[in-house]
């Protein structure tokens, strides 16, 4: 039996072994072939390190293979600062003599290395502006000599910043009281000119307009319309042609679409290079007016982003960065020569520039700065100054605190949990009370793009904590509670995917997300969809917005039927602020802005008259309206002192409200009372201060044009 193995297996490596051999060098090739693409597709630098090292060491005889894979290998480690790069290209040209073209490359490389480098200035970061000036910037945009920056003031003005003199001064303000809203803007080629999009409510709908103003107007100057389209429900420019003569904008339509287009500053004439359909952009111009770089999903929303290049006249388009990292904000860099871009690809977001020819890569994505944070890119001079937002920390924590028989707190309120503090939100209590649900960010993408977002369930007696993902999502850090279905198995949250949200149920056992309905007039941009769920978990109550008017203009509040799939609007018009649905599915309560506060009232869940509980001076907070589980009270939020939030609860059936003893700084959200009466549980919302700042000398100095 083993003479006979032996024989077989001689047999085969006879008749197998040219097959063998010839398909060796095939192999290494390919294997050659997917390290390039780690390191020039993927830009996962450390990755083809550890590939071409694998085939360094298997290459045996194979000796042109094993040089080309050192040389490919130094570079990477050039381009991440290592001095093994020195290292490894010393070895090519001592070790690797016969193969000449890898040794000449290496001792031109060594040569670059070890001569001294051309005089440019060491990489600067400076902080040009702090406050509400800097958080107002987050639609604006830097003057092409770096001087000015606009803004939106709070109160909803364009306005714009000398950051040479550190002066303030209104562009332009809504007198019309047509419930405007300024949008995004962008300086024109030579600074002269700041064309911005305007979003109003008229008779059918939102509609968008593209207004112009000369920098030099005064705030009382009247604006030139460019473009008014009954069909356009938001506008946005990201940049002028050299000439002036056009504007690069993104449409989007009432169809839901998106539209890279240039917009006539003459006649207001469209002109569509392409249609994204749900896929927002981000946009830049190359410096000569010919490409235009913009970032886009390769799939749906949980897809890595990738980077495109698109002919000015639409005739071609190159795709020059490829996930499977998150890839965003390009900009051009001021020569035209490279893409600046944010992308985390290494594990934390840095500032990445791709080579460009002739509307083509030209090369791998080199790192510019690495660990440069969560910012927004805003532009870029002429001079190569790099201007980007670092947006206010978002700190978002979930509490409890124990309660006495009135309602009020025993002690100091304290973190429900220690996991992933300032990212988790939202709370929620079991209908037993034996477990505690909440939502909890686990970081944004490139630009500012939605990360992941998962629901955490707690169990109250072990502390223990289970993570389902969730949604792409779920409207970001002041997302509404998640709701128990009856029977404590499963949940329904809010969450964005594709065009805009919808409700989903998520089964505890399975973790399987289903879509349960996707209601018109809630979006990644609109109403945040605030919700309650029947005690039978047959129903949905849900605030939503009337057709397409804005979400801050007029609001309806509808029960969606889950089995028959049936709507009915039992409240129109107007804005909701918070709704609450009784514990025994009878009453709903919610909390409206009126004339002198915050008005909290109280309605049949079948429809009906609303009979008005209480009118909070101050106002009432978003999503921070609950019930007492016997029904007796309504727990509210209310502004204190210095910037504080405190928690308040009134009667149901009228009477004087009291403070319940618990105040925190920021914003207090998404209260909820426990069965039991004893405990309560609650999010914070906090904002730090919004900063500009600017990034000088990180390019190759033929880039940097003074």
């Amino acid at each position: 039996m083993k003479r006979t193995f032996a024989i077989v297996m001689t047999l085969l490596t006879v008749t197998t072994g040219g097959l063998l051999l010839a398909q060796a060098p095939r192999s290494a090739e390919a294997q050659f072939k997917a390290a390039q693409q780690k390191e020039e597709v993927e830009g996962d630098l450390k990755g083809a390190i550890e590939e071409y090292r694998k085939i360094v060491a298997g290459a045996g005889t194979n000796r042109p293979l094993a040089a080309r894979a050192l040389v490919r290998m130094a570079e990477c480690h050039q381009k991440l600062g290592d001095a093994d790069a020195q290292k490894i290209y010393e070895r090519v040209v001592r070790d690797y003599a016969d193969q000449k073209e890898a040794a000449a490359d290496a001792r031109a490389r060594l040569a670059t290395l070890q001569s001294p480098a051309p005089a440019q200035a060491s990489q600067t970061v400076r902080l040009v502006l702090t406050g509400q000036d800097a958080f107002g910037s987050v639609r604006g945009s830097p003057s092409p000599d770096g001087r000015y920056l606009t803004f939106l003031q709070i109160g909803g003005a364009l306005a714009v910043r000398d950051l040479k003199e550190g002066t303030s001064r209104v562009l332009a303000k809504d007198d019309s009281g047509s419930f405007g809203q300024f949008d995004y803007s962008a300086f024109s080629a030579d600074g002269r000119q700041v064309a911005y999009g305007w979003t109003l409510r008229a008779e059918n709908g939102i509609r968008s307009e593209l207004r112009i103003l000369a920098l030099s107007s005064g705030e009382s100057a009247q604006p030139r319309i460019v473009h008014r389209n009954d069909e356009t429900i938001r506008i946005r420019p990201f940049a002028w042609t050299p000439d002036a003569k056009q504007v690069l904008v993104l449409r989007s339509l009432k169809d839901g679409t998106n539209q890279i287009a240039m917009v006539s500053v003459q006649d207001g004439s469209v002109r569509v290079l392409k249609s994204l359909t749900w896929n927002y952009a981000t946009m830049s111009l190359s410096p000569d007016g010919r490409y235009i770089a913009y970032d886009a999903l390769s799939g749906d929303n949980t897809s890595p982003s990738e980077i495109f290049v698109l002919a000015a006249d639409g005739s071609r388009e190159t795709m020059v960065v490829q996930g499977p990292a998150g890839n965003g904000s390009p900009l051009w860099s001021p020569d035209g020569s490279r893409i600046l871009f944010l992308s985390d690809r290494t594990g934390n977001m840095s500032l990445w520039a791709v080579p460009i020819e002739q509307g083509k890569p030209n090369g791998p994505a080199e790192l510019m700065k690495a660990d440069i944070g969560r910012v927004r890119l805003q532009g870029i001079t002429r001079g190569g100054t790099l201007y980007y937002l670092v947006s206010g920390v978002f700190r978002t924590n979930v509490y409890t605190a124990e309660l006495d028989a009135a309602m009020k707190a025993t002690k100091a309120p304290v973190l429900a949990t220690e996991r992933f503090i300032n990212s988790n939100s939202a709370p929620t209590w079991s209908p037993d009370g034996q477990y505690l649900a909440y939502l909890s960010s686990r970081g944004r993408g490139a630009g500012g793009a939605a990360g992941s977002t998962v629901l955490v369930i707690r169990t109250v007696t072990t502390g223990e904590e289970r993570d389902l993902p969730l949604p792409q999502a779920a409207v970001g850090n002041l997302a509404p509670s998640p709701r128990w279905f009856p029977n404590g198995r499963s949940l329904l949250v809010v969450g964005v995917v594709g065009k805009g949200a919808g409700y989903y149920r998520v089964d505890l056992a399975s973790g399987h997300v289903e879509l349960l309905h996707a209601p018109k007039g809630i979006s990644e941009n609109g109403g945040l969809g605030i919700f309650s769920i029947s005690p039978d978990g047959k129903s949905v109550f849900y605030i939503a917005s009337i057709d397409d008017h804005p979400p801050w203009v007029e609001k309806k509040l509808v029960r969606f039927d889950i089995d028959s799939r049936h709507e009915t609007v039992l409240k129109s018009g107007g804005a909701f602020m918070s709704l609450a649905l009784s514990p025994d599915g009878t009453q709903l309560a919610s909390a409206r802005p009126g004339r002198e506060g915050g008005l909290i009232e109280v309605m049949p869940a079948a429809g009906g008259e609303t009979r008005q509980v209480f009118l909070a001076t101050g106002g009432v907070g978003l999503n921070t309206l609950a019930w007492s589980p016997d029904q007796r009270y309504l727990v509210f939020v209310r502004p204190g002192e210095n910037a504080s939030n405190v928690l308040w609860r009134v009667p149901v059936a009228g009477g004087e409200p009291e403070p319940m003893g618990i105040s925190m700084t920021g914003q207090l959200k998404s209260p909820h009372v426990h069965p039991d009466g004893r405990r309560m549980t609650f999010g914070s919302f906090e904002i730090g201060a919004s900063e500009v700042w600017t990034l000088e000398n990180f390019l190759p100095a033929r880039n940097a044009t003074r």
